[in-house]
């Protein structure tokens, strides 16, 4: 009984420590992104503005979520430090992810346009997080699953060495 203890405590550990490390992940990846949200009207924008440094990144990211999407016509334009276009997309789903390139440091702007009725969107820009951030969540993940498989395996033995014992 002593081992099926130390096991549970193994496998417990695993579970926690890919929960706090699934937490960590996604603070660090989305620390740098600012975010902006609101409900926007017809003809009315979104504007959400962020400082970019061309030396620490080449590609930056932004997202865009429609509460309550029912088919509403939006765009979403990135705008560089010179304030053109670098990326202009007409968003037809709840949540679209899409990445601009970082031509220059400065002020990057996610400009978001409503064409429909009234709806509340979230927006988010920001430079792209870089592999090491996001392989940390994929880390907590496999320890997840890992926690998990341990722990069906370890009641499957509980099982077995019950009935054993039973018999």
């Amino acid at each position: 009984m002593k081992k099926t203890g130390i096991l549970f405590a193994v496998v417990g550990s695993l579970i926690g420590i890919g929960i706090i490390l699934s937490f960590y992940g996604n603070y660090v990846v989305f620390e740098e992104l600012v975010k902006g949200d609101g409900e926007i009207s017809s003809g009315e924008e979104l504007i959400i503005e962020i400082q970019i440094d061309k030396t620490n990144t080449q590609s930056g990211i932004y997202a865009v979520q429609i509460i309550d999407f029912k088919g509403q016509t939006v765009s979403a334009n990135v705008l560089d430090p010179f304030n053109s276009i670098i990326e202009s997309q007409s968003i037809n789903e709840e949540v679209f992810e899409g990445y601009f390139e970082v031509t220059d440091s400065g002020t990057y702007k996610l400009m978001i346009e409503n064409r429909g009725e009234a709806v509340t969107i979230f927006g988010v820009i920001g430079p792209e997080p870089d592999e090491g951030k996001k392989s940390l969540t994929f880390i907590s993940l496999y320890i997840l699953v890992a926690g998990l498989f341990g722990m069906a395996g370890l009641a499957a033995y509980l099982v077995i060495s019950r009935k054993r014992a039973a018999s």
